[in-house]
């Protein structure tokens, strides 16, 4: 399926920003419209040149958070992608699994500039913890830890699963007042997290670290909607990165290195 620009101009809703360029180029009609099913999407520029591959078990989600795409909240690596996209095409696929799978093989075929890490397997992540009487201290290391090994492209879920798991935990709590470096795009290393329950809190973290995500699910289904439009749909793409992290944390294989070989950093996933 193709995505083409919407010309007709109705009211705009608050809860999409004017500024936002696919907004503008393809409008607010075009999001709602599109499939709720698993599926994988391309986007292209002007000229037809295909920019980036990607997959998601809900095509109308995942493709609706680009729609919110800020210089105050996305590297700008995200910005310069989405003030390229001028077509949008996408595939439905019958299951998750089957839309990771088909774009895998679609990277491995096309390898678009936007993709690097999906295309060329880094070194992988491992995850520390320590806890304290009031606080769970949270790192990211190459040297080998206590959760992994983790895919590269955890490096940017980290940061989404650590605010899911705050919100369970205090879903009351505005983002002002949530934990230093916690709201950044892409979190430091390196996490200081104040808990009530910090064994319990640790626990969700790795079991989600590790894919499985039922429980933390089931909290933060339990939290009731935000009043905000436009801050409920933030936390639905953030619980939707997690989703498909939950998919490809159990299909990740490290790739293997002769021992004298140093790891390479991995390219950037948006």
């Amino acid at each position: 399926m193709k995505g083409t620009p919407d010309t007709t101009r109705g009211r705009q809703p608050s809860l999409f920003r004017l500024d936002n360029p696919l907004v503008q180029r393809f409008g607010p009609r075009y999001f709602n419209s599109l499939p709720k099913e698993p599926g994988v999407y391309r986007f292209f520029d002007e000229t037809g040149r295909l920019l980036y591959i990607g997959q998601s078990a809900s095509l109308r989600s995942r493709l609706g958070s680009y729609r919110h795409v800020s210089p105050d909240r996305h590297p700008r690596r995200t910005l310069r992608l989405v003030a390229r996209i001028h077509r949008i095409d996408w595939e439905i696929c019958g299951t998750a699994a089957e839309a990771i799978e088909r774009e895998r093989l679609l990277l491995l075929e096309y390898r678009p500039p936007f993709n690097r890490a999906g295309t060329w397997q880094g070194a992988p992540w491992w995850l520390t913890t320590e806890v304290t009487d009031a606080a769970l201290i949270l790192g990211l290391h190459r040297k080998t830890g206590e959760v992994g090994p983790l895919a590269p492209s955890f490096r940017y879920v980290f940061g989404s699963l650590a605010r899911c798991l705050y919100r369970a935990s205090f879903p009351d709590l505005p983002f002002h007042r949530y934990p230093a470096g916690l709201m950044r795009a892409v979190v430091p290393m390196s996490l200081t997290l104040p808990f009530q329950h910090v064994p319990e809190a640790l626990q969700l973290l790795t079991d989600g670290a590790s894919g499985k995500m039922e429980i933390l699910f089931a909290r933060l289904d339990a939290v009731a909607p935000s009043s905000s439009p436009q801050i409920e749909e933030f936390w639905l793409a953030e619980r939707e990165q997690l989703v498909t992290w939950a998919g490809k944390a159990d299909t990740y294989a490290p790739p293997h290195r002769p021992e004298n070989q140093a790891a390479q950093e991995p390219r950037l996933l948006l």
